[in-house]
């Protein structure tokens, strides 16, 4: 049945290569059903894995260029089209708005001011600290002397039955939000009216549970922070926007807005305090109470200059965090619907069954992809970019390129992630531990070889 000729095989007297041997064997499979899988020689199970493989490449390839258009349609429709104060109504609905802080940055004092300067009717600013030492807390007071009929309560100390650093902060001021609406906002977002108002309209709504930002930067200069803004902007926002649109509640915890009540009913904030990824579960949950909707502003984390080594650890912390929780997307999924992953693995496929130039296919799937990424990017940036696009196509690379090393370093010691100064052990699900003192300097250690080694 099989017959080798040079790289070719022939099946019947129709080149392997060839569209015409594709479609017949596309017509045998639907016909013979589970008998195709009765083969009779070792050539045969490789013709069926090849035929298999390769069609595995074509339909990610096209689901993930659905994806793309999707998210360019969604970022055209929804971001920076906001909702306004008329459509609140007669009973404005107060907002509780919970910023946990640990430490100074160049950037905290404008990011907190920004607060400060909201003009909404009933809002109230509640500050946690993980101690009365937190240097941040002289930066609150000075702010609360500028703008004194802001309502303000600091909130020191944390839950010690609280693995999570974050819920351990937050979890006084959320049992102490006198509003039905509760604003989660990071020390890193710089917040506004206009925000707020969006937010809060959109929840309003009776079937929504859930309104959340954008995860996007501000502009910095330096070329990690072009990197930076290239990831946020158009490789996290694809998904970000896509899976939204479809209705599958993709959110981060950088900013995000929900009904009080809601959460009670879903046992409360402090509940999620047993995972580090609290805004997924937390999310999650919600999801099953009310819709999750997208704020038409961007989350703008307002952080100053980065670094390549930063952004890479940020991610791998990240990556981390998925693995454990959906393991089968951040394991098999995300590393093989990267650019370059994709466009060699659909180069292959079609090469394997239409014969076509895999190297030419690859470079314009290279250069279609980056101009699809900078629509995207300009699309969520809504305005000028502070780099040219030169800088962009390096930053671009860059960012593709460092994508296989944070996946390397991602999945070795899966289960460790180090936050701040604490390493933390994630379960399969997404439950976390604290690492033991003893334990701690070896996975350290361990995990700064591994990376010294990669990068």
């Amino acid at each position: 049945m099989w017959a080798e000729n040079t790289d070719r095989v022939i099946y019947l007297g129709i080149s392997f290569s060839s569209p015409k041997f594709t479609l017949k064997i596309l017509f045998d499979t639907l016909c013979s059903g589970l008998h195709m899988w009765d083969v009779e020689s070792p050539s045969d199970t490789l013709f069926y894995v090849l035929f298999v493989v390769a069609s595995a490449a074509l339909l990610t390839y096209l689901m993930m260029a659905f994806f793309i258009i999707l998210s360019l349609i969604g970022s055209k429709m929804y971001l920076h089209k906001p909702t306004g104060i008329h459509e609140l109504g007669d009973v404005v609905p107060g907002v509780s708005i919970i910023k946990p802080l640990m430490g100074v940055d160049s950037f905290l004092e404008h990011n907190l001011e920004s607060h400060f300067k909201l003009m909404y009717p009933k809002f109230e600013l509640l500050f946690c600290f993980h101690d009365e030492n937190d240097e941040a807390i002289l930066v609150v007071k000075r702010l609360q002397e500028l703008y004194p009929h802001v309502d303000v309560t600091l909130f020191t100390g944390k839950r010690h039955d609280i693995v999570n650093p974050m819920v351990q902060n937050m979890a006084p001021a959320y049992e102490a939000a006198k509003y039905e609406y509760v604003w989660i906002s990071s020390s890193r977002i710089e917040a506004s009216s206009e925000i707020l108002f969006d937010m809060a309209s959109k929840l309003q709504k009776s079937n929504v549970a859930l309104v959340h930002q954008v995860p996007f930067t501000s502009d910095n200069p330096g070329f990690a922070s072009a990197v930076e803004k290239i990831y946020f902007g158009a490789a996290m926002n694809r998904f970000y926007i896509c899976f939204n649109m479809l209705g599958l509640g993709c959110v981060t915890g950088m900013s995000y807005i929900f009904k009080k009540a809601l959460l009670d009913q879903a046992n409360g904030l402090a509940w999620y305090g047993r995972y580090l990824a609290e805004d997924f579960f937390l999310s999650r949950e919600l999801h099953k109470k009310g819709r999750i909707v997208l704020s038409a502003f961007p989350a703008k984390q307002n952080m100053g200059q980065t670094t390549i080594s930063k952004f890479v650890e940020r991610m791998v912390r990240w990556l981390r965090l998925r693995l454990n929780m959906v393991t089968v997307v951040a394991g098999i999924l995300e590393p093989i619907a990267d650019c370059f992953p994709l466009g060699v693995w659909a180069g292959w496929a079609l090469y394997h069954f239409f014969c076509m130039n895999p190297f030419i296919f690859f470079i314009c799937h290279v250069l279609s992809w980056m101009v699809l990424d900078y629509i995207q990017l300009s699309t969520v940036q809504n305005g000028p970019l502070l780099f040219s696009k030169p800088e962009y196509v390096l930053a671009w690379i860059v960012r593709e390129l460092t994508a296989t090393c944070i996946f390397i370093l991602g999945v070795i010691n899966p289960h460790y992630i180090k936050w701040g100064a604490r390493t933390y052990r994630v379960k399969l699900g997404g439950l976390v531990e604290n690492v033991k003192p003893e334990d701690k300097t070896l996975l350290v250690t361990k995990y700064s070889s591994y990376k010294t080694s990669i990068l």
